[in-house]
């Protein structure tokens, strides 16, 4: 087996123990719940597979991140429960050992019953469901190193049955909780991304200030580099519902995200030196996918009266929502932390302008921070 193909299992639990954001007293009711919801999705996704017995693309995804999240609130209760998980894995053949240590490995074709044999190796589809929630619950009731471990046999069945290996599905949770759990400071991003290489004038500024000032007409407008930018800023809408001054989430993008189309445009510092980059990443399209992406925001915002200034309240559908956005563009590098930052940040000088009436904005690409002051 190749190096690059094994991850070790002691390191996934510490990555599990790192991102557990419960409070002590709730870790294992929270684990608890969180195992139960998680499999009572993956059950709704393979109705698909009973249905119809090939799956697209997008479904295998799916269910691949379920057995993903379902493994780490597993993980969880074993750590809080303080089970040591070689006492579980010690008899099946989905690990091998290197120096003491277990490793996950990419096997699918091995015998699965070796941690409770009183399982029948040909069992169905139909019966896997009951046994999967016979299983939980006796986990629920009691997570007691026996019902644990049988619940990871079922577990395992279910892995075989969609024709997936552990290592797969730890591989793309471990870039879940990468992408949307671990702190910004820890992933090590570039430091000015995507505008490396060209000249100042085809750069995002690196710090910028904007200006939103009312004139005596009653009209808002845009100052860059004490020039007006853009045209008079409108609400386009009959509510009047302050969308005139959206033009803050696309500097939240370009401070945060390193990335705006939109903002390219109004201070003229596309990559023409680059027609590629020009077409495909500065022009018609990515400005319209931008534009897009802020409306839909302020419309949920809006409708559903949610508060987009607390990270709390971003969901991970609406961020794999965005992801699907903006697919296919630069900014899809970014990891959806990113996106958390720039939307509460976005969000929250979104209201101190229109509290204001106006205001400067302050973005700094650097330190990817959004900033308001009053004239």
């Amino acid at each position: 087996m190749n190096k690059s193909d094994r991850v070790y299992l002691s390191s996934y639990v510490d990555l599990v123990k790192g991102t557990d954001k419960f409070e002590p007293e709730k870790a294992l009711f929270g684990a608890q719940m969180g195992l139960f919801s998680e499999v009572g999705s993956l059950i709704s996704l393979l109705k698909k597979k009973l249905l119809n017995s090939s799956l697209n693309n997008e479904s295998k995804n799916q269910i691949t991140e379920e057995m993903g999240d379902i493994f780490w609130y597993f993980t969880l209760i074993t750590v809080v429960k303080n089970i040591d998980f070689n006492d579980l894995f010690k008899r099946t053949d989905y690990f091998n050992v290197t120096r003491n240590k277990l490793v996950i490995t990419d096997i699918i074709d091995v015998p699965i019953l070796q941690v409770n044999t009183d399982v029948d190796d040909k069992i169905n589809e139909e019966d896997l469901f009951v046994m999967v929630i016979d299983k939980l619950i006796c986990v629920n009731k009691d997570p007691n190193l026996s019902n644990l471990s049988g619940f990871l046999d079922i577990y395992l069945q279910f892995m075989r049955f969609l024709g997936l290996n552990l290592l797969e599905i730890v591989e793309r949770n471990k870039f879940k909780i990468r992408d949307r759990f671990v702190d910004i400071k820890e992933l090590e991003m570039p430091e000015l991304s995507f505008d490396e290489g060209f000249d100042p004038d085809e750069q995002l500024p690196v710090r910028f200030e904007v200006h939103i000032i009312k004139k005596s007409n009653g009209k808002s407008y845009l100052k860059w580099n004490n020039v007006f930018i853009g045209s008079a800023l409108n609400d386009n809408h009959q509510d009047g519902d302050n969308y005139k001054y959206h033009d803050v989430f696309h500097l939240a993008f370009a401070a945060i995200l390193h990335w705006s189309p939109t903002f390219r445009a109004l201070i003229k510092h596309k990559r023409k030196s680059k027609p590629f980059i020009d077409e495909n990443q500065d022009s018609g399209r990515p400005i319209v996918i931008e534009e897009g992406l802020s409306a839909w925001l302020f419309s949920m915002s809006k409708e559903n009266n949610i508060d987009f200034t607390q990270a709390d309240n971003i969901s991970y559908d609406l961020l794999k929502t965005i992801r699907v956005f903006v697919k296919g563009y630069e900014v899809e590098k970014c990891p959806l932390q990113l996106w958390v930052k720039a939307i509460t940040l976005g969000y929250s000088v979104f209201n101190q302008v229109v509290e204001n009436e106006g205001g400067i904005i302050v973005g700094n690409r650097v330190d990817r921070t959004l900033e308001y002051k009053s004239f």
